[in-house]
């Protein structure tokens, strides 16, 4: 694979690979590795299959308290063919998967767009540890697709701080300055700080952080208690 291609491809997925070949490998695709005798990525879409699974069922047991039967449907709907396809289009890598002279001029099928999504999580890990793997599914991932209304946690603050008439809810997201891959979400209800909390996404944070200031009921109902008493004094 061409120098120039496996650093654009290396600056989309934000990962650097220590071993190029792996990267090769997951691109790939199983016409071109039999017409050049060479390794396609069936073995580490394999491998990347089991470790995205694991991911999203830990990242939505860890953010969501709702029953089994929620998070193996949210979970279904995040790794399904059409989800995982749809986001190597919008990265425009799949130009660069290698493939056999039958495809050649075909559109790719969702199915190996999928594969090929698979491949990079499995070559990342290989490449590096099951924590840089997991930085590149959630980059690119966003668990907060599976959640119906009822359990996002940004909108049960935002009804929670509107029945207090005037009171206002900011939120203020950076990337992390002493964390990798990280971003930081600080909320603010009446310019007052109420809760930080850290995140591979903007939108992780946001919710992480609404989550924090929902559990923390005393520290919620002060501040909104101290818009209410302030609008009587006035």
């Amino acid at each position: 694979m061409d120098e120039n291609v496996v650093r654009r491809i290396e600056r989309t997925i934000h990962y650097r690979f220590k071993d190029k070949s792996l990267l090769e490998t997951a691109f790939t695709h199983s016409s071109f590795a039999n017409q050049n005798k060479t390794e396609s990525n069936e073995r580490l879409e394999f491998l990347g299959d089991s470790i995205l699974d694991f991911v999203i069922a830990e990242a939505m047991y860890n953010n969501f308290k709702v029953a089994e039967g929620s998070l193996s449907k949210g979970r279904a709907t995040l790794v399904n063919s059409a989800n995982l396809s749809k986001i190597i289009k919008s990265l425009k890598v799949e130009q660069f998967l290698r493939l056999g002279s039958s495809f050649k001029g075909q559109a790719l099928s969702t199915s190996v767009r999928e594969d090929l999504f698979e491949a990079l999580v499995g070559a990342i890990y290989l490449d590096s540890s099951m924590d840089k793997a997991k930085r590149f599914v959630l980059r690119f991932i966003d668990i907060e697709d599976a959640l119906s209304k009822d359990n996002d946690y940004k909108t049960r603050l935002q009804e929670v701080v509107q029945k207090v008439g005037g009171a206002s809810l900011v939120y203020f997201t950076y990337e992390a300055p002493d964390k990798e891959d990280m971003f930081c979400a600080e909320v603010y209800i009446n310019d007052l700080f109420v809760a930080r909390s850290y995140a591979h996404s903007k939108k992780q944070a946001q919710i992480q952080c609404a989550k924090l200031v929902l559990g923390d009921k005393k520290r919620l109902n002060n501040v909104l208690k101290q818009k209410v008493e302030k609008e009587k004094v006035n």
